[in-house]
């Protein structure tokens, strides 16, 4: 099932933030989205606009779509207009993507000369291996079965089979984990691990203390604007506190101490619900520690850039040291041993 990007997103929700504003129909708006974009993009949008004309709200025509539009986006729209604030939500909700595509254009930018870096001394490391072994037999040297394969081009792919085995096992432990597929364990492991922890953390903060202000300036009761708070974290580990959180709220409580009582949120952000509260200003406190978390979590990522860049460098370094190092021995020991004769 095909989703909706991030970048779309954001696109779409400017138009209908800009249309919206001018004055122009939501059916005629809706009519205009579904003769641009990808096919996909049009074939849902024509469905969405089918949905509106038939007497459903926008948010009931987008939640018919098949999972193709997030439920943040279905959940924002839904509160504007039971609000009266959809140009509000539309704006919001443009700028809300517009960030999320900056972020990760960030960080893929911070990540791609590490990657690189990975990516070559991978591919050193197995070109040394087989020129390693001709040099060997060149000079009638016995050569290293360095993966116990037999041969020069068994040990080379036998090599690249458990690099592709150890980042597929890799990225099955990240994306499992963000998906929730092991429970929550290794989530509260990461946040345990200096830096990537607090950078996690700080990510998914930002998000639900930007949900929870959108949510609240749109009007949506308590127990809504916990439940939308927690799953925009897009983080196991949160989303595991919503039977709690929600059970606590209906029978009156408010968020501080709902919050509080999980042990999963930082006093920090407590602090913020506490005082929003307190003030009758919740959704501006949360939009402040929205953007708290946020340039936290942009720094962390700028360190662990540079340290990626590092490490990387110092682990191509040994490698290749090694490697040399080896060669160098054993062709020292070769001439040791012509010399004895």
């Amino acid at each position: 099932m095909s989703k909706i990007s991030q970048s779309q997103m954001a696109k779409m929700f400017h138009r209908l933030a800009t249309s919206y504003t001018a004055g122009l129909d939501i059916r005629r708006i809706l009519k205009k989205e579904s003769e641009t974009g990808s096919p996909s993009y049009r074939i849902k949008s024509q469905q969405v606009a089918k949905g509106v004309d038939n007497g459903m709200t926008l948010a009931e025509a987008m939640a018919e779509a098949d999972g193709y539009y997030p439920e943040l986006a279905i959940s924002v729209v839904h509160a504007g207009e039971r609000g009266g604030r959809l140009e509000e939500s539309f704006s919001r909700l443009a700028e809300h993507y517009n960030n999320l595509v900056d972020f990760r254009n960030r960080l893929l930018a911070s990540l791609a000369w590490p990657m690189f870096e990975l990516l070559v001394a991978i591919l050193l490391v197995g070109g040394l291996m087989a020129i390693c072994d001709w040099i060997f037999t060149s000079l009638e040297i016995k050569k290293f079965n360095w993966l116990l394969m037999g041969s020069t081009a068994g040990n080379v792919i036998a090599y690249f089979v458990l690099v592709a085995v150890g980042l597929t096992g890799l990225f099955i432990a990240v994306y499992g984990t963000a998906r929730g597929w092991f429970g929550s364990a290794p989530m509260k492991i990461a946040r345990r691990i200096p830096l990537i922890g607090k950078t996690i953390e700080c990510l998914a903060l930002s998000r639900f203390s930007w949900t929870m202000s959108v949510a609240e300036n749109a009007g949506m009761n308590a127990i809504e604007v916990a439940t939308l708070s927690l799953r925009s974290t897009e983080n196991y580990f949160y989303k595991q506190f919503e039977p709690e959180v929600t059970r606590k709220l209906q029978g009156g409580a408010l968020y501080y101490p709902t919050l509080k009582a999980t042990n999963a949120f930082p006093d920090d952000l407590l602090i913020y619900v506490d005082n929003g509260e307190t003030a009758g200003e919740l959704a501006e406190s949360m939009e402040r520690a929205s953007q708290e978390y946020q340039a936290k979590a942009d720094l962390n990522l700028k360190l662990i850039g540079t340290i990626g860049f590092v490490a990387m460098l110092l682990f191509t370094g040994l490698v290749v040291g090694f490697i040399v190092i080896f060669a160098m021995s054993q062709y020292v020991g070769m001439l040791q041993s012509l010399s004895e004769f």
